[in-house]
């Protein structure tokens, strides 16, 4: 059997190639970057860039535009390679920035804890 690459359908990468599933639009709405801003500060918990974007379904490097101007409760995002805020000053860190040496650098794992602390927040 030939597939439409005019291989053997058994080997051909492309006709083998594993599918994501589309990405729910809901679920990415469902998820605001407040919300991301409010776990992070709860929970004094640094996330990537890379991380918070992926949950919100935006490039990382508009991160910084959504962002805004430069302030504490906004400094739990950062960036991947020093786990620091890019572009800030100490004095412009949250004060519990380094208290938890725990980074958030998937967005799989930002939505997973992130829908556990709702489920917390919600009941508690």
């Amino acid at each position: 059997m030939k597939c439409i690459h005019g291989i053997d359908s058994r080997f051909c990468a492309n006709c083998n190639k594993i599918q994501k599933p589309p990405r729910s639009r809901h679920a990415a709405a469902a998820v605001s970057l407040e919300d991301i801003l409010r776990f992070l500060n709860e929970e004094q918990v640094r996330a990537t860039c890379g991380a918070v974007a992926e949950v919100l379904g935006v490039i990382p490097r508009l991160m910084g535009t959504r962002l805004g101007p430069h302030r504490p409760e906004a400094s739990w995002i950062v960036n991947a390679f020093n786990s620091l805020p890019t572009d800030y000053s100490e004095d412009e860190w949250h004060p519990q920035l380094l208290s938890n040496a725990d980074v958030i650098s998937s967005g799989r794992m930002l939505a997973l804890r992130l829908s556990k602390w709702r489920g917390v927040s919600k009941n508690g």
